[in-house]
This record gives C-alpha cells, sequence and structure tokens, in this order.
C-alpha cells in the first residue's frame, strides 16, 4: 500500500496530478482543497497517499496534510461515501468549513454537488462525535480558508480559474504572510496583473 509520494510534479491538470518519482510517474487524484496549493509543474512536492484497491486496478488519492487524508478516510466509512464523493466533498467545501457544518449540523444547508439532504444527514449523524478527532490545526485550517476566498474573489472579479493556477504558488505564500483579508486580496492582484 502506498502512503506517501514525493517528488516532482510531472503533469498537472485540475483534480489530478502525475508526481514523477526517479523516471516512473504516478497518477494521483487530489481534491482542489490540495490541488489549489501545490506548486507549479516541475516543483517538488510531497502527498499523503489514499491507495484505494478497485477491481481492474488501485487508484491513488492524495492530500498535502494528514488532516485532510484524515477527513478523506473518516468520509469513506459512511455508507453511500466512495472515494469520488469523498473527492467532490472536499473540493467543495474546506475541511475546516467542513468539520464545523458537521459539527454543528448546518451541513445540510450547504451547496455540493452530489450530496442531497439524505446523504448530508447521515454524514453528521455518523461523524458528528469523530470531527473533534479530524479538527485541522486553526493556523492550517486559517491559511486554507484564506485562499479560497482569495481564489473565489479573484474569479468572482472576472479571472479564469486557469490564470489563477499559474500563479497559485505564488498567491499562497501571500496567505501564509498576510492573515488580514483585504490586504492578501491587494496583494494577490497585484500578482494577478503581472504579465
Amino acid at each position: 500500500m502506498i502512503s506517501l509520494l514525493r517528488g516532482k510534479i510531472a503533469e498537472k491538470s485540475l483534480g489530478k496530478i502525475v508526481i514523477d518519482i526517479h523516471g516512473v510517474g504516478y497518477g494521483v487524484t487530489v481534491p482542489l482543497s490540495t490541488y489549489y496549493r501545490l506548486p507549479e509543474r516541475g516543483s517538488e512536492t510531497e502527498l499523503k497517499i489514499y491507495t484505494h484497491m478497485k477491481g481492474d486496478g488501485i487508484e491513488l488519492f492524495g492530500f498535502l496534510t494528514e488532516d485532510e487524508r484524515r477527513i478523506f478516510t473518516s468520509l469513506l466509512g459512511v455508507a453511500g461515501v466512495g472515494p469520488r464523493v469523498a473527492t467532490n466533498i472536499l473540493s467543495s467545501i474546506s475541511p475546516g468549513e467542513l468539520v464545523s457544518a458537521i459539527s454543528s449540523g448546518d451541513l445540510v444547508k450547504k451547496k455540493i454537488p452530489g450530496i442531497g439532504p439524505k446523504l448530508a444527514s447521515r454524514l453528521i449523524t455518523e461523524l458528528k462525535d469523530k470531527v473533534s478527532m479530524i479538527q485541522p490545526a486553526g493556523d492550517d485550517r486559517e491559511k486554507m480558508e484564506i485562499l479560497e476566498d482569495i481564489i473565489s474573489a479573484l474569479i468572482n472579479l472576472g479571472y479564469k480559474r486557469s490564470e489563477i493556477d499559474e500563479r497559485i504558488s505564488q498567491l499562497q505564500e501571500v496567505t501564509l504572510k498576510e492573515k488580514d483579508i483585504e490586504k492578501a486580496l491587494k496583494e494577490s492582484l497585484k500578482i494577478m496583473r503581472r504579465v
């Protein structure tokens, strides 16, 4: 079972990457919560891996943090949630938001594609007691939420995801340094305006 991959990003497309480790390319599916924090192609990265065994082979799912992987595996423990649905959930809502929506019971109100009220209720019921163990560290959660807010703001201002993706590592640096969302957005706009 593969638990960790460290190597260069050989290919990168929305939700999928290939990591080159000594000339062998490993295809890895990543939720958007991880994808938007990955560096550019050719950069070194390390991913925590969940290995999913299927009838026709294996599929690898990658995460930047152990907390994301823990949340993913907790989601898989709920009936009706497979790896694709769990990836979809983490692509639609940040791990921090997911944990607080489960804790508060507000997950039913969130609009997550493919997650209806029944499944949302089941997630709340089955995971409510476990969320304290899968709570992302406050600082990491805050940084992820700031980056997601910046991405959302840039999209609302008319930038395309592909443009944002090209500069994601620079945007991530801004959110690591700047906790004030307004200042982070100003810095991010300067980065986006550079040609």
